[in-house]
């Protein structure tokens, strides 16, 4: 509306040849803008059908190299099922871990009720042996008793010799006095003096 007053409002200043410029310029403007209009329409649908057509391509490149990619994934998942290092190291290597933990903690576990055990027999070992007379003590006792009765003979035996050779001593000498006092008996007895 604003463009047909200012229009309306020009017309009336102008002559008419120079209003005949100004429509003629104004129609060959309007004519430029209808073909302008048509082509940036023309361009834009032109335009959104290459953006679309860009974008279904980048669609389907996409999914091509998907697909491509996961059929080379699979070709080489199936080429690697045999690898030896297919395997998680990781994993076998916790799994190893934890067998080495249980059996240690098997082997400790075995280690004290075994030597639980041990402890309760050496117990048991003393508690019967300070039960019970001990034999060993009592064989010991008796030799005890066996070399103090042999000593005491045989210092008895020694004290009997001592006395036996005592005695013969004595005896000898009794009988050696008894000799000398026959013997002066004799002689007295025989002297012509008494």
């Amino acid at each position: 509306w604003s463009l047909l007053w200012s229009l309306s409002a020009l017309l009336r200043v102008v002559g008419e040849e120079e209003q005949a410029r100004l429509l003629r310029r104004l129609h060959h403007n309007a004519m430029a803008r209808d073909k302008a209009s048509k082509l940036e329409a023309n361009n834009f649908v032109h335009r959104q059908k290459a953006i679309d057509d860009m974008k279904m391509d980048s669609r389907m490149v996409k999914e091509e190299m998907r697909a491509s990619h996961a059929d080379r994934v699979m070709r080489w998942t199936h080429k690697l099922s045999t690898n030896p290092l297919a395997v998680d190291l990781w994993a076998e290597d916790q799994m190893k871990y934890e067998m080495n933990r249980a059996m240690d903690k098997a082997a400790k576990q075995r280690k004290y009720i075994n030597m639980k055990q041990t402890h309760q027999a050496h117990c048991a070992i003393l508690d019967r042996a300070s039960s019970e007379p001990d034999e060993l003590e009592l064989l010991r006792a008796e030799k005890r008793r066996l070399v103090q009765n042999t000593k005491r003979l045989k210092a008895m035996r020694d004290v009997e010799k001592s006395n036996a050779r005592m005695a013969q001593v004595f005896q000898s000498k009794q009988a050696t006095e008894l000799e000398r006092q026959q013997k002066q008996l004799v002689r007295a007895f025989s002297s012509p003096g008494l």
